[in-house]
């Protein structure tokens, strides 16, 4: 799996837990620090902090569904992507139950309409579509229909296009 898509699997664990153990999640952080810049990641770790346990497990819910409209828009999941989906619904500490029953509906997930509203806070929306990307091009590319379906997302989101092509070329050359 690539390095970033690696990493940014990892920010759903952290954000929502607030522990950096290992390199690997410290990487993760730093990545995500390179999104939002210092105030605007621990204001969203406060958020975090601020949410009760089943709020904070719906939206690391709705996170993978969300980024799992970005993977099945070409028609279906890959190998690659449907690997990377397992690894951030693993690495997302959700309970047992949550885990399968996520990994279970994975190749039909919720319309926006149901998943949007569950990702509430705008710099977690802005690091969802970091992660969207990434899963978009997981795979070694990014097909026209994923393109497509991230701009939408983007949209649904509230982020602005110019911003959502920012977040897109941060990681262009990785």
């Amino acid at each position: 799996m690539a390095d970033v898509a690696d990493e940014v699997a990892r920010w759903m664990g952290i954000l929502s837990s607030g522990m950096l153990i290992g390199e690997e999640a410290e990487r993760s952080a730093l990545r995500a620090h390179h999104v939002l810049g210092r105030e605007r990641l621990l204001e969203l770790r406060a958020w975090f902090d601020a949410q009760p346990p089943e709020a904070v497990a719906d939206a690391k819910v709705a996170i993978v569904e969300a980024i799992m409209s970005i993977a099945l828009a070409d028609g279906g999941l890959e190998d690659r992507e449907r690997a990377l989906a397992d690894h951030m619904i693993e690495l997302a500490e959700l309970d047992e139950v949550t885990q399968v029953a996520l990994r279970d509906r994975i190749s039909a997930p919720p319309t926006l309409d149901a998943v949007v509203p569950r990702i509430a806070h705008p710099s977690l929306r802005e690091l969802v579509l970091v992660m969207a990307w990434q899963m978009a091009k997981v795979d070694g590319r990014v097909e026209q229909e994923e393109h497509g379906a991230y701009g939408v997302l983007a949209d649904r989101l509230g982020v602005t296009p110019v911003r959502s092509q920012e977040l897109r070329a941060l990681f262009r050359g990785e």
